[in-house]
């Protein structure tokens, strides 16, 4: 697997499956779950904007990693094609324009998953800004 994905956009697909799988979800959840008791809240403004946002980070992440695997996947083949005489089958630029395609899947994965930040932004914004509830009140530092 290494000798057909190394310098590939798998690589780039697998750090960012990790990245945006594991390690942004994780912090997200992290700050839907400890925004609501640092300021006193029962819950976020909106809990359908919690659940809007997760389904835009899955499919934008799905969307990323998805097609730079098959990218990475396509570019490793192109660049062990070889000809009868031992040259290149397909340029560089070949290479480039094939994965293109890929590249706009993986800018709209990219998007999808920035308008859920987007969301988030807000709904932390409108959480932290509107009154505690009634004898509910914010975490005190130790």
């Amino acid at each position: 697997v290494n000798a057909l994905s190394h310098y590939t956009d798998w690589t780039i697909g697998h750090v960012h499956s990790g990245a945006l799988g594991w390690v942004a979800m994780i912090s997200i959840g992290s700050i839907y779950a400890l925004i609501p008791w640092l300021y006193g809240k029962k819950e976020m403004h909106s809990v359908g904007l919690v659940n809007t946002h997760f389904w835009l980070a899955t499919i934008g992440t799905v969307l990323y990693i998805a097609s730079m695997w098959v990218a990475g996947i396509s570019q490793g083949l192109m660049w062990r094609a070889v000809n009868d005489d031992g040259t290149l089958t397909y340029t560089f630029v070949e290479s480039l324009k094939a994965t293109y395609p890929y590249y706009v899947v993986r800018m709209i994965g990219g998007l999808v998953f920035l308008s859920g930040m987007f969301l988030m932004a807000y709904n932390v914004f409108k959480t932290m800004s509107s009154p505690a509830a009634s004898g509910n009140t914010a975490a005190q530092p130790a």
